[in-house]
């Protein structure tokens, strides 16, 4: 079903690489949102008011708020798509992020509401009554809500939005709370139990739950997350793959909007190769990324020397000292310079964040193993860095 809307409404809707595919998909899951919830708030605002239930009042200002949520997803995605300008030179995408925010605080809100108005209902001791059309009514609602749910779901994979990964949290919650809310209203009905106000806790309680964890989930992104390995590592293989690549180093990656990638990495070319033919290399690889990926790529060229035999041999001793010292130690941009008394080693050590190295005693440690069985002096010139890809 899914698939046939989007053949429908969606020109070359396969291409979800192409910005204006992406936006289209995401003002398509609003626009159904917008409708559904719509009629949802009409239909339980009606039957909450003439069977005088709390709970179905405030479910029904809650698919008020869907309703807004889904005008915000769909100015957010509206923005996001906005091409880049003097102000915002790396585009707008990021405002999906803050639209998905703006959904997940509203949620929490309308929970703060509904507890509130729960409270009060318990204390006032008024009772709900409740008909047949108010449970058939409540009964659709909950279908409705789980087709929202997987609608938002699906699209939110499909173009990799957290905004609509948020809505479609909403709707599931949603769904969830209404089915709660129907069991109540049938045990009111069947057996005239009074737990109206009582059931709203559990709903309030319920949604502020699932719309804290959403604050947490569409924050991140803003903040600056890790790149994960496996949407890298085609990069990566890709640049391997070109031959005068020896190897590559200090990947850095950051987003600004899930279509809008910039990467800038160290490569590895032999220092005995013509500089004017290793430059003309790289810039073949970072036009060869965009066109293939659509990443933004700057590479910084590192030329080392592969023929020396005794830097060889010194970044072999090298990397055996770290793996001695701790096995998910590496080490990259190694260079040796020589003197007269003593010979200084310089490179990088990458280390995890979760491991907890003292700067000193990784020093002493490294030069201690590496001056073993050695006649010149080894001093060791370290920097530490760490990983920005998340494996």
């Amino acid at each position: 079903m899914i698939t046939i809307f989007r053949k429908i409404f969606i020109k070359n809707y396969k291409d979800t690489s192409n910005e204006k595919v992406r936006a289209a998909h995401g003002k398509l899951a609003a626009i159904f949102g917008i409708f559904t919830n719509s009629v949802l708030f009409t239909l339980k605002m009606v039957f909450g008011i003439l069977s005088k239930s709390v709970s179905i009042i405030a479910d029904s200002v809650n698919n008020l708020s869907d309703f807004g949520s889904s005008i915000v997803t769909l100015v957010g995605f509206k923005i996001s798509s906005k091409p880049a300008d003097k102000k915002h030179p790396f585009g707008h995408q990021r405002f999906e992020y803050i639209a998905g925010l703006i959904v997940s605080i509203i949620i929490v809100a309308l929970a703060a509401l509904l507890l509130y108005n729960s409270i009060e209902k318990i204390v006032d001791g008024s009772v709900a009554s409740y008909s047949i059309l108010t449970l058939v009514i409540l009964g659709v609602s909950i279908l409705i809500k789980i087709v929202q749910a997987i609608v938002n779901f699906k699209i939110s994979k499909i173009i990799n939005s957290v905004a609509l990964k948020a809505t479609g949290m909403d709707s599931l919650t949603d769904s969830i709370a209404t089915t709660i809310l129907f069991i109540s209203a049938l045990l009111s009905y069947l057996f005239s139990w009074n737990i109206d106000g009582y059931v709203g806790i559990v709903i309030a309680l319920f949604v502020a739950f699932s719309g804290i964890k959403m604050i947490v989930e569409t924050s991140s992104p803003l903040m600056g997350e890790a790149v994960k390995e496996e949407d890298i590592k085609k990069v990566v293989d890709t640049i391997l793959s070109y031959k005068g690549v020896l190897g590559v180093h200090d990947l850095l990656a950051h987003n600004y909007g899930p279509s809008k990638v910039f990467m800038s990495i160290h490569v590895e070319v032999d220092s005995k190769v013509d500089v004017m033919e290793s430059h003309e290399l790289i810039d073949k690889i970072e036009n060869d990324i965009k066109g293939k990926f659509g990443i933004e790529l700057t590479i910084h060229m590192d030329p080392i020397d592969i023929s020396n035999p005794e830097t060889i041999r010194l970044k072999e001793k090298a990397i055996n000292a770290l793996k001695e010292i701790d096995q998910s130690l590496s080490l990259h941009d190694f260079r040796v310079v020589h003197g007269k008394n003593r010979c200084n080693v310089i490179f990088d050590v990458l280390v995890p964040y979760e491991d907890k190295v003292d700067f000193n005693q990784l020093t002493s440690k490294i030069s201690e193993l590496l001056n073993k069985n050695e006649r010149k002096r080894i001093c060791p010139v370290i920097h530490i860095d760490h990983p920005f890809v998340e494996k």
